[in-house]
Protein backbone atom coordinates (compact mmCIF):
# COMPACT_ATOMS: atom_id res chain seq x y z
CA UNK A 1 0.00 0.00 0.00
CA UNK A 2 1.09 3.34 -0.71
CA UNK A 3 3.26 5.43 2.21
CA UNK A 4 1.08 8.89 1.94
CA UNK A 5 4.45 11.40 2.68
CA UNK A 6 3.78 15.38 2.96
CA UNK A 7 6.03 17.85 3.75
CA UNK A 8 5.30 20.78 6.36
CA UNK A 9 7.36 23.71 7.61
CA UNK A 10 9.16 21.13 10.64
CA UNK A 11 10.30 18.17 8.08
CA UNK A 12 7.95 15.14 6.46
CA UNK A 13 5.22 13.37 7.88
CA UNK A 14 4.15 9.76 6.93
CA UNK A 15 0.27 9.30 7.81
CA UNK A 16 -1.58 6.36 6.75
CA UNK A 17 -4.72 5.10 5.18
CA UNK A 18 -7.71 3.97 7.42
CA UNK A 19 -11.26 2.65 6.53
CA UNK A 20 -13.92 4.63 7.15
CA UNK A 21 -16.76 2.97 8.83
CA UNK A 22 -19.33 4.75 6.19
CA UNK A 23 -16.91 3.06 3.59
CA UNK A 24 -14.02 4.17 1.18
CA UNK A 25 -10.83 5.45 3.31
CA UNK A 26 -9.33 8.30 4.20
CA UNK A 27 -5.85 9.75 4.91
CA UNK A 28 -4.94 10.41 8.95
CA UNK A 29 -1.67 12.50 9.58
CA UNK A 30 -1.58 12.06 13.73
CA UNK A 31 0.55 13.80 16.49
CA UNK A 32 1.66 16.48 14.68
CA UNK A 33 3.55 18.95 16.38
CA UNK A 34 2.28 22.57 16.24
CA UNK A 35 4.13 24.38 19.68
CA UNK A 36 6.98 23.41 21.34
CA UNK A 37 6.53 21.26 24.86
CA UNK A 38 5.05 23.21 27.35
CA UNK A 39 6.85 21.55 30.11
CA UNK A 40 9.58 23.07 32.79
CA UNK A 41 10.49 26.42 32.57
CA UNK A 42 8.09 26.77 29.65
CA UNK A 43 4.74 25.76 32.25
CA UNK A 44 2.35 28.90 32.08
CA UNK A 45 3.93 30.23 28.88
CA UNK A 46 2.96 31.61 25.88
CA UNK A 47 3.51 28.33 23.24
CA UNK A 48 6.66 28.59 21.49
CA UNK A 49 7.02 27.72 18.09
CA UNK A 50 7.33 23.33 17.20
CA UNK A 51 11.23 22.41 16.39
CA UNK A 52 12.05 20.81 13.52
CA UNK A 53 12.97 16.93 13.13
CA UNK A 54 15.40 15.16 10.20
CA UNK A 55 14.03 12.24 8.30
CA UNK A 56 10.15 11.69 8.37
CA UNK A 57 8.41 11.25 11.26
CA UNK A 58 5.75 8.88 11.60
CA UNK A 59 2.65 10.31 11.74
CA UNK A 60 0.37 7.11 11.74
CA UNK A 61 -0.72 7.67 15.03
CA UNK A 62 -1.18 9.60 18.09
CA UNK A 63 2.27 10.04 18.72
CA UNK A 64 1.90 13.21 20.89
CA UNK A 65 -0.40 12.35 23.97
CA UNK A 66 -3.45 14.50 25.14
CA UNK A 67 -3.62 17.14 27.80
CA UNK A 68 -3.24 15.97 31.30
CA UNK A 69 -6.90 15.89 32.85
CA UNK A 70 -8.47 14.17 35.44
CA UNK A 71 -11.04 11.27 34.02
CA UNK A 72 -14.13 10.72 36.59
CA UNK A 73 -15.37 6.95 35.17
CA UNK A 74 -15.07 4.56 36.13
CA UNK A 75 -12.52 5.31 38.64
CA UNK A 76 -10.91 8.57 39.17
CA UNK A 77 -7.22 8.43 37.54
CA UNK A 78 -5.44 10.99 35.81
CA UNK A 79 -4.77 11.05 31.94
CA UNK A 80 -3.10 12.18 29.23
CA UNK A 81 0.88 14.38 29.87
CA UNK A 82 2.18 17.92 29.90
CA UNK A 83 3.58 17.49 26.52
CA UNK A 84 -0.27 18.07 24.35
CA UNK A 85 0.41 20.31 21.73
CA UNK A 86 0.13 18.09 18.83
CA UNK A 87 -2.75 18.00 16.11
CA UNK A 88 -4.21 15.67 13.57
CA UNK A 89 -5.02 15.98 9.80
CA UNK A 90 -7.81 13.83 7.72
CA UNK A 91 -8.46 14.03 4.37
CA UNK A 92 -10.65 12.10 2.24
CA UNK A 93 -9.16 9.09 -0.13
CA UNK A 94 -11.11 11.06 -3.08
CA UNK A 95 -9.60 14.71 -2.73
CA UNK A 96 -6.15 13.32 -1.58
CA UNK A 97 -3.63 14.92 -4.41
CA UNK A 98 -6.29 17.54 -5.10
CA UNK A 99 -5.72 21.38 -4.36
CA UNK A 100 -8.15 24.02 -2.95
CA UNK A 101 -10.27 21.91 -0.20
CA UNK A 102 -12.22 23.00 2.45
CA UNK A 103 -10.63 23.03 5.81
CA UNK A 104 -12.33 22.41 9.00
CA UNK A 105 -10.32 22.96 12.35
CA UNK A 106 -12.72 21.16 15.35
CA UNK A 107 -11.94 22.01 19.08
CA UNK A 108 -13.51 19.78 21.39
CA UNK A 109 -14.96 20.66 24.71
CA UNK A 110 -14.83 19.63 28.27
CA UNK A 111 -15.47 22.37 30.26
CA UNK A 112 -11.72 23.70 29.84
CA UNK A 113 -10.85 20.87 32.00
CA UNK A 114 -11.28 17.58 29.89
CA UNK A 115 -11.61 16.36 26.53
CA UNK A 116 -9.27 15.88 23.92
CA UNK A 117 -8.63 16.02 19.94
CA UNK A 118 -7.40 12.81 18.94
CA UNK A 119 -9.69 9.60 17.47
CA UNK A 120 -9.54 7.74 21.04
CA UNK A 121 -12.77 9.48 21.52
CA UNK A 122 -14.19 10.83 18.18
CA UNK A 123 -13.60 9.50 14.71
CA UNK A 124 -13.51 12.31 11.64
CA UNK A 125 -15.63 8.77 9.50
CA UNK A 126 -18.99 10.66 8.87
CA UNK A 127 -17.15 14.21 7.95
CA UNK A 128 -14.44 12.21 5.68
CA UNK A 129 -17.61 11.09 3.56
CA UNK A 130 -18.31 14.72 2.91
CA UNK A 131 -15.22 15.88 0.92
CA UNK A 132 -13.28 18.48 3.55
CA UNK A 133 -10.03 18.25 5.59
CA UNK A 134 -10.52 18.22 9.17
CA UNK A 135 -7.81 18.99 11.75
CA UNK A 136 -8.54 17.81 15.54
CA UNK A 137 -6.00 20.07 17.92
CA UNK A 138 -5.32 19.56 21.51
CA UNK A 139 -4.57 22.68 23.61
CA UNK A 140 -3.61 22.66 27.62
CA UNK A 141 -6.66 22.34 30.43
CA UNK A 142 -6.74 22.93 33.56
CA UNK A 143 -4.58 25.23 35.58
CA UNK A 144 -1.69 24.47 33.06
CA UNK A 145 -3.73 25.94 30.56
CA UNK A 146 -5.24 28.74 31.94
CA UNK A 147 -3.61 29.66 35.50
CA UNK A 148 -3.69 33.82 35.28
CA UNK A 149 -1.48 35.04 38.73
CA UNK A 150 -2.62 38.95 37.32
CA UNK A 151 1.00 39.13 36.30
CA UNK A 152 3.18 38.28 32.61
CA UNK A 153 5.16 35.54 34.44
CA UNK A 154 1.75 33.55 33.85
CA UNK A 155 -1.52 35.89 32.39
CA UNK A 156 -3.70 33.43 31.44
CA UNK A 157 -5.64 32.17 28.41
CA UNK A 158 -2.37 29.69 27.24
CA UNK A 159 -4.59 27.35 26.42
CA UNK A 160 -6.65 29.79 23.99
CA UNK A 161 -3.30 30.92 22.83
CA UNK A 162 -2.36 27.01 21.90
CA UNK A 163 -5.39 27.38 19.52
CA UNK A 164 -4.04 30.01 18.15
CA UNK A 165 -0.93 28.58 17.36
CA UNK A 166 -2.71 25.46 15.79
CA UNK A 167 -4.37 28.10 13.28
CA UNK A 168 -1.21 29.19 12.50
CA UNK A 169 0.05 26.36 11.84
CA UNK A 170 -2.97 25.16 9.62
CA UNK A 171 -2.62 28.53 7.88
CA UNK A 172 0.75 28.06 6.74
CA UNK A 173 0.86 24.36 5.95
CA UNK A 174 -2.81 23.13 5.20
CA UNK A 175 -1.94 23.87 1.48
CA UNK A 176 0.58 20.63 1.71
CA UNK A 177 -2.52 18.31 2.33
CA UNK A 178 -4.77 19.45 -0.30
CA UNK A 179 -6.47 22.45 1.57
CA UNK A 180 -7.52 26.05 1.18
CA UNK A 181 -5.64 28.55 3.78
CA UNK A 182 -8.24 30.96 2.39
CA UNK A 183 -10.93 28.58 3.49
CA UNK A 184 -10.92 27.48 6.57
CA UNK A 185 -13.93 27.06 9.40
CA UNK A 186 -13.27 26.58 13.19
CA UNK A 187 -16.16 24.65 15.17
CA UNK A 188 -16.52 23.74 18.67
CA UNK A 189 -19.07 22.40 21.12
CA UNK A 190 -19.31 23.40 24.38
CA UNK A 191 -16.68 25.47 25.81
CA UNK A 192 -14.93 24.26 22.71
CA UNK A 193 -17.44 26.47 21.24
CA UNK A 194 -17.23 29.28 23.55
CA UNK A 195 -13.38 29.01 22.31
CA UNK A 196 -14.82 29.55 18.97
CA UNK A 197 -16.18 32.62 19.48
CA UNK A 198 -13.46 34.36 21.71
CA UNK A 199 -11.33 33.24 19.01
CA UNK A 200 -13.59 35.55 17.08
CA UNK A 201 -13.04 38.37 19.41
CA UNK A 202 -9.31 38.12 20.09
CA UNK A 203 -6.94 40.54 18.23
CA UNK A 204 -4.36 37.39 18.27
CA UNK A 205 -6.46 35.41 15.66
CA UNK A 206 -7.38 38.07 13.50
CA UNK A 207 -7.62 36.25 9.77
CA UNK A 208 -6.67 33.12 10.87
CA UNK A 209 -10.18 31.44 9.86
CA UNK A 210 -13.21 32.79 7.57
CA UNK A 211 -16.29 30.80 8.81
CA UNK A 212 -17.34 29.84 12.71
CA UNK A 213 -19.65 27.02 13.82
CA UNK A 214 -20.46 27.56 17.49
CA UNK A 215 -22.44 24.69 19.20
CA UNK A 216 -23.80 24.87 22.69
CA UNK A 217 -21.74 27.81 23.58
CA UNK A 218 -20.90 31.41 23.25
CA UNK A 219 -18.27 33.98 24.65
CA UNK A 220 -21.00 35.97 27.40
CA UNK A 221 -22.28 32.13 28.49
CA UNK A 222 -21.82 32.34 32.39
CA UNK A 223 -19.55 29.61 32.28
CA UNK A 224 -17.29 30.92 29.56
CA UNK A 225 -15.11 33.68 30.99
CA UNK A 226 -13.73 34.01 34.98
CA UNK A 227 -13.18 36.71 36.96
CA UNK A 228 -11.00 37.17 40.00
CA UNK A 229 -8.66 34.63 39.09
CA UNK A 230 -5.83 35.66 40.60
CA UNK A 231 -6.75 34.50 43.98
CA UNK A 232 -7.56 30.94 42.49
CA UNK A 233 -3.85 31.02 42.01
CA UNK A 234 -1.90 32.13 44.95
CA UNK A 235 -4.65 29.55 46.76
CA UNK A 236 -3.44 26.50 44.38
CA UNK A 237 0.02 27.58 45.46
CA UNK A 238 -1.03 27.94 49.12
CA UNK A 239 -2.09 24.52 48.89
CA UNK A 240 0.83 22.90 48.12
CA UNK A 241 2.72 24.71 50.99
CA UNK A 242 4.04 28.46 49.33
CA UNK A 243 2.14 31.02 50.62
CA UNK A 244 3.88 33.70 49.13
CA UNK A 245 2.51 37.27 47.41
CA UNK A 246 5.26 37.41 45.06
CA UNK A 247 3.69 36.34 41.48
CA UNK A 248 7.58 35.26 39.81
CA UNK A 249 8.22 33.66 43.36
CA UNK A 250 4.65 31.40 43.22
CA UNK A 251 5.08 30.83 39.17
CA UNK A 252 8.49 29.26 39.94
CA UNK A 253 7.25 27.62 43.08
CA UNK A 254 4.60 25.92 40.40
CA UNK A 255 6.20 25.09 37.71
CA UNK A 256 8.45 22.84 40.28
CA UNK A 257 5.28 21.10 41.24
CA UNK A 258 4.35 17.46 39.54
CA UNK A 259 1.80 18.52 36.60
CA UNK A 260 -0.34 15.49 38.07
CA UNK A 261 -0.42 16.81 41.52
CA UNK A 262 -1.58 20.46 39.87
CA UNK A 263 -4.62 18.54 37.93
CA UNK A 264 -5.49 16.45 41.25
CA UNK A 265 -5.72 19.56 43.03
CA UNK A 266 -7.06 22.44 40.99
CA UNK A 267 -11.00 21.69 41.93
CA UNK A 268 -9.63 22.74 45.81
CA UNK A 269 -9.47 26.26 44.71
CA UNK A 270 -13.26 26.26 44.11
CA UNK A 271 -15.47 28.04 46.50
CA UNK A 272 -18.88 26.72 47.73
CA UNK A 273 -20.77 29.13 45.47
CA UNK A 274 -18.86 28.80 42.08
CA UNK A 275 -18.95 24.78 42.55
CA UNK A 276 -22.66 25.53 42.36
CA UNK A 277 -23.10 27.25 39.27
CA UNK A 278 -19.99 25.78 37.40
CA UNK A 279 -17.45 23.99 38.83
CA UNK A 280 -14.99 25.31 36.68
CA UNK A 281 -11.47 26.63 38.18
CA UNK A 282 -9.38 27.56 35.86
CA UNK A 283 -10.86 29.03 32.42
CA UNK A 284 -10.44 31.78 30.25
CA UNK A 285 -9.45 35.52 31.10
CA UNK A 286 -8.87 39.24 30.91
CA UNK A 287 -5.66 38.87 30.10
CA UNK A 288 -4.34 42.47 29.84
CA UNK A 289 -1.08 42.15 31.99
CA UNK A 290 0.74 39.86 29.36
CA UNK A 291 2.80 40.95 26.53
CA UNK A 292 0.61 39.68 23.98
CA UNK A 293 -3.22 39.63 25.56
CA UNK A 294 -5.65 37.15 24.01
CA UNK A 295 -8.71 38.66 25.67
CA UNK A 296 -6.94 42.47 26.53
CA UNK A 297 -10.18 43.87 27.78
CA UNK A 298 -13.48 42.34 28.76
CA UNK A 299 -15.37 40.35 26.43
CA UNK A 300 -18.05 42.95 26.30
CA UNK A 301 -15.90 45.73 24.88
CA UNK A 302 -14.59 43.41 22.25
CA UNK A 303 -18.00 41.80 20.80
CA UNK A 304 -17.86 45.13 18.21
CA UNK A 305 -14.43 44.41 16.72
CA UNK A 306 -15.05 41.12 16.06
CA UNK A 307 -14.46 39.16 12.67
CA UNK A 308 -17.49 39.49 10.87
CA UNK A 309 -17.29 36.14 9.64
CA UNK A 310 -20.20 33.77 8.39
CA UNK A 311 -21.71 32.10 11.62
CA UNK A 312 -23.93 28.75 12.45
CA UNK A 313 -24.62 29.21 15.75
CA UNK A 314 -26.75 27.42 17.73
CA UNK A 315 -28.18 24.65 21.17
CA UNK A 316 -29.70 21.72 21.61
CA UNK A 317 -33.27 21.68 22.91
CA UNK A 318 -33.02 20.18 26.03
CA UNK A 319 -29.27 21.26 27.41
CA UNK A 320 -29.24 20.55 30.95
CA UNK A 321 -30.37 16.72 30.73
CA UNK A 322 -26.90 15.82 31.15
CA UNK A 323 -25.74 17.82 33.88
CA UNK A 324 -29.21 17.14 36.13
CA UNK A 325 -27.43 13.69 37.23
CA UNK A 326 -28.83 14.37 40.93
CA UNK A 327 -32.76 14.78 40.90
CA UNK A 328 -32.96 14.24 44.10
CA UNK A 329 -35.81 16.37 45.81
CA UNK A 330 -32.20 18.14 47.78
CA UNK A 331 -30.60 18.54 44.89
CA UNK A 332 -33.49 20.48 43.05
CA UNK A 333 -34.02 22.90 45.88
CA UNK A 334 -30.25 24.10 45.74
CA UNK A 335 -30.93 24.59 42.28
CA UNK A 336 -33.51 26.14 42.83
CA UNK A 337 -31.79 28.44 45.47
CA UNK A 338 -29.20 29.74 42.98
CA UNK A 339 -31.24 30.78 40.46
CA UNK A 340 -30.91 34.50 41.68
CA UNK A 341 -27.24 34.61 41.19
CA UNK A 342 -27.70 32.28 37.73
CA UNK A 343 -29.31 36.01 36.77
CA UNK A 344 -26.85 38.23 37.82
CA UNK A 345 -24.57 36.47 35.61
CA UNK A 346 -26.55 36.42 33.21
CA UNK A 347 -27.74 40.22 33.52
CA UNK A 348 -24.43 41.77 35.17
CA UNK A 349 -26.98 44.04 36.85
CA UNK A 350 -25.99 44.91 40.42
CA UNK A 351 -28.89 46.83 41.78
CA UNK A 352 -30.14 43.41 44.35
CA UNK A 353 -33.52 44.51 43.97
CA UNK A 354 -33.55 44.33 40.09
CA UNK A 355 -31.89 41.20 40.29
CA UNK A 356 -34.61 39.32 43.23
CA UNK A 357 -37.81 40.68 41.33
CA UNK A 358 -36.32 39.58 38.12
CA UNK A 359 -35.70 36.05 39.56
CA UNK A 360 -39.22 36.13 40.74
CA UNK A 361 -40.83 36.51 37.31
CA UNK A 362 -37.97 33.83 35.95
CA UNK A 363 -39.71 31.61 38.78
CA UNK A 364 -42.61 32.11 38.15
CA UNK A 365 -42.46 31.55 33.80
CA UNK A 366 -40.97 28.24 33.94
CA UNK A 367 -42.34 26.87 37.74
CA UNK A 368 -45.84 29.13 38.18
CA UNK A 369 -44.71 29.27 41.56
CA UNK A 370 -45.49 25.69 42.36
CA UNK A 371 -43.84 23.45 45.21
CA UNK A 372 -40.28 22.15 43.97
CA UNK A 373 -41.11 18.18 43.27
CA UNK A 374 -39.67 15.38 40.62
CA UNK A 375 -42.55 17.02 38.33
CA UNK A 376 -40.44 20.19 38.24
CA UNK A 377 -37.62 18.18 37.18
CA UNK A 378 -38.77 19.18 33.05
CA UNK A 379 -39.00 22.65 34.22
CA UNK A 380 -35.62 22.65 35.61
CA UNK A 381 -34.25 21.09 32.30
CA UNK A 382 -35.65 24.03 30.09
CA UNK A 383 -34.92 26.95 33.24
CA UNK A 384 -31.05 25.81 33.21
CA UNK A 385 -30.75 25.47 29.49
CA UNK A 386 -32.06 28.52 28.78
CA UNK A 387 -30.05 30.28 31.92
CA UNK A 388 -26.27 28.38 30.89
CA UNK A 389 -26.73 28.25 27.02
CA UNK A 390 -29.69 29.29 25.11
CA UNK A 391 -30.80 32.94 26.35
CA UNK A 392 -26.89 33.88 25.91
CA UNK A 393 -26.73 32.90 22.33
CA UNK A 394 -30.25 34.01 21.28
CA UNK A 395 -28.80 37.35 23.05
CA UNK A 396 -25.85 37.42 21.57
CA UNK A 397 -27.68 36.76 18.26
CA UNK A 398 -29.71 39.54 18.67
CA UNK A 399 -27.08 41.92 19.47
CA UNK A 400 -24.55 41.23 15.95
CA UNK A 401 -27.73 41.10 14.19
CA UNK A 402 -28.19 45.00 14.10
CA UNK A 403 -24.18 45.17 13.50
CA UNK A 404 -23.35 42.85 10.84
CA UNK A 405 -22.97 42.36 7.99
CA UNK A 406 -22.00 38.42 7.50
CA UNK A 407 -24.85 36.21 7.46
CA UNK A 408 -25.82 34.62 11.29
CA UNK A 409 -27.52 31.27 10.92
CA UNK A 410 -29.11 30.33 14.68
CA UNK A 411 -30.33 26.05 14.87
CA UNK A 412 -32.14 24.31 17.21
CA UNK A 413 -30.97 20.82 17.54
CA UNK A 414 -34.44 18.81 18.91
CA UNK A 415 -34.07 15.03 17.41
CA UNK A 416 -34.10 12.61 19.65
CA UNK A 417 -33.19 8.99 18.15
CA UNK A 418 -31.78 5.45 18.39
CA UNK A 419 -28.50 6.19 18.74
CA UNK A 420 -26.55 6.10 22.08
CA UNK A 421 -25.01 9.70 23.33
CA UNK A 422 -22.72 10.66 25.38
CA UNK A 423 -25.82 11.74 27.89
CA UNK A 424 -27.48 8.51 27.60
CA UNK A 425 -23.92 6.52 28.73
CA UNK A 426 -24.19 8.80 32.12
CA UNK A 427 -26.90 7.95 33.45
CA UNK A 428 -30.39 5.54 32.98
CA UNK A 429 -31.57 7.70 35.13
CA UNK A 430 -31.78 11.09 33.29
CA UNK A 431 -34.96 12.43 31.63
CA UNK A 432 -35.02 11.92 28.65
CA UNK A 433 -37.32 14.36 27.47
CA UNK A 434 -35.41 15.70 24.50
CA UNK A 435 -32.04 16.34 22.90
CA UNK A 436 -29.30 16.88 25.70
CA UNK A 437 -25.82 19.12 25.38
CA UNK A 438 -23.23 17.36 23.06
CA UNK A 439 -26.25 15.26 21.33
CA UNK A 440 -25.69 16.87 18.23
CA UNK A 441 -22.35 15.37 18.27
CA UNK A 442 -23.37 11.90 17.77
CA UNK A 443 -24.02 13.12 14.08
CA UNK A 444 -20.78 14.63 13.32
CA UNK A 445 -18.62 12.14 15.06
CA UNK A 446 -18.07 8.72 15.54
CA UNK A 447 -17.80 8.52 18.89
CA UNK A 448 -16.15 5.17 19.87
CA UNK A 449 -17.57 5.49 23.81
CA UNK A 450 -20.96 5.38 21.96
CA UNK A 451 -20.21 2.36 19.53
CA UNK A 452 -18.92 -0.42 22.18
CA UNK A 453 -22.29 -2.24 21.82
CA UNK A 454 -23.10 -1.44 18.22
CA UNK A 455 -19.93 -0.36 16.29
CA UNK A 456 -21.87 -0.12 12.93
CA UNK A 457 -23.19 3.89 12.15
CA UNK A 458 -26.94 4.19 11.82
CA UNK A 459 -27.99 2.22 9.05
CA UNK A 460 -29.02 3.19 5.50
CA UNK A 461 -33.36 4.36 5.62
CA UNK A 462 -32.73 4.74 9.37
CA UNK A 463 -34.37 8.38 11.04
CA UNK A 464 -30.85 8.32 12.61
CA UNK A 465 -28.77 7.97 9.26
CA UNK A 466 -31.32 10.63 7.55
CA UNK A 467 -30.31 13.05 10.47
CA UNK A 468 -26.49 12.40 10.05
CA UNK A 469 -26.72 13.20 6.49
CA UNK A 470 -28.51 16.29 7.12
CA UNK A 471 -26.05 17.27 10.03
CA UNK A 472 -22.88 16.70 8.11
CA UNK A 473 -24.25 18.29 4.79
CA UNK A 474 -25.05 21.14 6.58
CA UNK A 475 -21.89 21.48 8.21
CA UNK A 476 -19.72 20.73 5.10
CA UNK A 477 -21.99 23.03 2.66
CA UNK A 478 -21.53 25.90 4.90
CA UNK A 479 -17.33 25.21 5.35
CA UNK A 480 -17.34 25.30 1.57
CA UNK A 481 -19.11 27.96 0.50
CA UNK A 482 -20.50 29.74 3.52
CA UNK A 483 -24.33 28.71 2.72
CA UNK A 484 -25.55 25.50 4.52
CA UNK A 485 -28.62 25.25 2.52
CA UNK A 486 -27.54 25.97 -1.26
CA UNK A 487 -30.24 23.84 -2.92
CA UNK A 488 -32.71 21.34 -1.22
CA UNK A 489 -31.99 17.69 -2.18
CA UNK A 490 -33.13 14.06 -0.32
CA UNK A 491 -31.91 15.03 2.91
CA UNK A 492 -31.81 18.87 3.26
CA UNK A 493 -35.80 19.54 2.31
CA UNK A 494 -35.46 23.13 3.64
CA UNK A 495 -34.28 26.23 3.01
CA UNK A 496 -32.34 27.88 6.19
CA UNK A 497 -32.42 31.54 6.12
CA UNK A 498 -30.47 33.45 8.36
CA UNK A 499 -31.38 36.19 10.83
CA UNK A 500 -32.29 39.45 9.61
CA UNK A 501 -32.43 42.62 11.25
CA UNK A 502 -36.54 41.83 12.21
CA UNK A 503 -36.60 38.52 11.69
CA UNK A 504 -34.97 35.88 13.77
CA UNK A 505 -35.04 32.63 11.68
CA UNK A 506 -34.17 29.47 12.87
CA UNK A 507 -33.32 26.00 11.97
CA UNK A 508 -35.11 23.46 14.00
CA UNK A 509 -33.41 19.92 13.22
CA UNK A 510 -35.24 17.50 14.71
CA UNK A 511 -37.86 14.45 13.02
CA UNK A 512 -37.96 17.17 9.92
CA UNK A 513 -36.28 20.13 9.19
CA UNK A 514 -38.61 23.23 9.78
CA UNK A 515 -37.39 26.86 9.42
CA UNK A 516 -39.30 29.10 12.46
CA UNK A 517 -38.82 32.29 14.22
CA UNK A 518 -38.09 33.34 17.74
CA UNK A 519 -39.96 36.21 19.17
CA UNK A 520 -38.93 37.80 22.15
CA UNK A 521 -41.91 36.32 24.13
CA UNK A 522 -39.79 32.84 23.76
CA UNK A 523 -36.45 34.72 25.67
CA UNK A 524 -37.27 35.48 29.20
CA UNK A 525 -34.74 37.54 29.87
CA UNK A 526 -35.86 39.93 27.09
CA UNK A 527 -39.34 39.49 28.00
CA UNK A 528 -38.97 41.17 31.14
CA UNK A 529 -38.02 44.45 32.32
CA UNK A 530 -34.92 45.07 34.38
Amino acid sequence: MEKPIVTVKQGKLQGVFEDNVLGSRYLAFKGIPFAAPPVGKLRFKDPEPPASWEGIRDASKNAGDISIQLKQSPIETIIGDEDCLYLNVYVPNNIYKTTGNPVMVWIHGGAFVMGNGNDISKRPDYLMAKDVILVSINYRLGALGFLNIGHEVASGNQGLKDQVAALRWVKENIETFGGDPNNITVFGSSSGSASTHLLMLSPLSKNLFHKAILQSGVATSIWAVKKNTEASAFKLASIFGNDSKDPKEVVEFLQTIPAAAIINTQFEVVSLEEASITNIPFGPTVDEKSKRPFLPCPVSQLLDDANDIPMIIGCTSHEYIMFLIDASKKNLEKKYAIIELLIQRATNLQDSKKITQLAEQVKEHYFHNKPITKESIPSFIQCLSDLYFCIPAKNFVNDQKKKKQAPIYYYNFSYVGNEMTSTKLMSDNLPMIGASHSDDLTYLFYQLSCKVNDPKPPAIGTKDREVLEILTTIWTNFAKTGNPTPAVDEYITTIWLPVTTDRFNYLDIGDTLQLLTFTDNDNILQKCKY
